[in-house]
């Protein structure tokens, strides 16, 4: 679960969400077919990854129907397969209470992709069968994923050529694919009231912290060979460019106003966030926490706050205490934007049984590779995580 969320607000909010939905629908249906889910939230993803779910149970259910005591790979009963099978994928037809658990999952699904987007794709690519990613699954993910759609894209836009890599490989990816086109993200408060149509949604009883550096969508193109080929046109809600989209009312009576966000770029908390496990940089500074000498040893410079001492905190992992904006300046500025040598030093760094043997890698290895300026606030700031790691 990604750790920006208060996990019981999450599932109560998906559950009733799903339940309204399920509710507005069925109070004049029996059943809903493939088309109806295609529109029945207002959030496009969310019926989109109701679709996904089908998709698999209908690819699961054709692989139940094979037998070791036939041919199934004859040219004749692979076409007869497809057309049979298509053809079921055409007449979709779910209960209410078939649909409910799976809208609350896709609505779970979609908040994550919309609020920590980095850990949904990190879930996705780790929970790959064998910790590999197959060029199909791949295209799976890519056909899926109408919300930030660029970072499936240029994943499987990678795998060109291949038909299957290790997911260690594709995470590498995905953290290059973030770090450059970070900016591409889309802005959670677009989907604010778009939730809200069907049951409020509120950012700050939903989540922990939460950091909105997000941009418009990209089109999404169709195909229809079967059912779940589809993939369905995002409604048109216009950029907030950091406004908050404020929604009174509802449908055609509804009156759509902006104002500015009360987290505006413009503002201090431009600044992005840390996950939870890490204080704010606002009140904890670098030069404030401590001053490490060419020895390692810290020189504090003033009383210790609370602040502080939670910074100096011992840690298990070096690699689960570093923030992901702490990440992309540590690849930025002490590994040359390389990503793969950051993820090779932290490892081996995280090995070290010692302070001592971790400090010498730093200062006899890596800082002559990569030329390193050990005065640095980066060198400093690593330099302080390995003292929590070996506290």
């Amino acid at each position: 679960m990604s750790n920006k969320f208060n996990s019981s607000s999450l599932t109560e909010y998906c559950k009733s969400y799903a339940r309204k939905v399920a509710g507005d629908f069925f109070a004049h249906h029996t059943v809903i077919s493939g088309q109806e889910l295609l529109k029945l939230s207002p959030v496009s993803q969310v019926n989109l990854f109701v679709i996904s779910t089908l998709s698999e149970k209908w690819r699961s259910d054709a692989e139940r129907f094979r037998s070791p005591y036939f041919d199934f790979e004859h040219p004749d009963v692979r076409q007869a397969m497809q057309v049979f099978m298509n053809t079921i994928s055409q007449h979709i037809s779910v209960r209410r209470e078939h649909l409910e658990p799976l809208l609350a999952d896709a609505t779970r699904r979609t908040l994550i992709l919309i609020f920590d987007p980095r850990h949904y794709f990190d879930e996705a690519l780790r929970n790959q069968p064998d910790f590999s990613l197959s060029a199909d699954a791949a295209h799976q993910l890519t056909r899926y994923t109408q919300i930030n759609k660029f970072v499936p894209a240029a994943l499987e836009e990678r795998m060109k050529g291949k038909s299957v890599v290790y997911v260690n490989q594709a995470l590498n990816w995905l953290d290059e694919i973030l770090m450059q086109r970070g900016r591409e993200l889309e802005k959670p408060e677009k989907y604010i009231p778009l939730f809200s149509e069907k049951v409020l949604l509120d950012p700050g009883v939903l989540l922990r912290k939460s950091s909105y550096d997000f941009a418009p969508p990209q089109p999404v193109s169709t195909a229809n060979k079967s059912f779940f080929d589809t993939e369905v046109d995002d409604p048109a809600v216009p950029p907030t460019n950091g406004l908050e989209v404020v929604v009174n009312g509802s449908g055609a009576d509804s009156e759509t106003t902006i104002k500015p966000h009360f987290l505006d770029n413009s503002g201090p908390s431009a600044e992005p966030q840390a996950p939870s496990m890490q204080p704010s940089q606002a009140t904890t500074h670098l030069s404030e926490v401590s001053t490490v000498s060419p020895k390692g040893d810290e020189e504090s410079s003033g009383p210790v706050t609370i602040g502080e001492t939670f910074y100096r905190a011992p840690i298990e992992s070096i690699s689960k205490s570093i923030s992901l904006n702490q990440k992309f300046m540590f690849i930025n500025q002490l590994f040359n934007g390389n990503a793969a040598s950051y993820n090779e030093a932290i490892e081996e760094l995280n090995r070290a049984t010692s302070y001592d043997q971790a400090r010498d890698l730093v200062s006899y290895r890596y800082a002559a590779q990569y030329l390193w300026d050990m005065s640095s606030d980066e060198v400093a700031m690593l330099i302080d995580i390995l003292k929590r790691r070996f506290a």
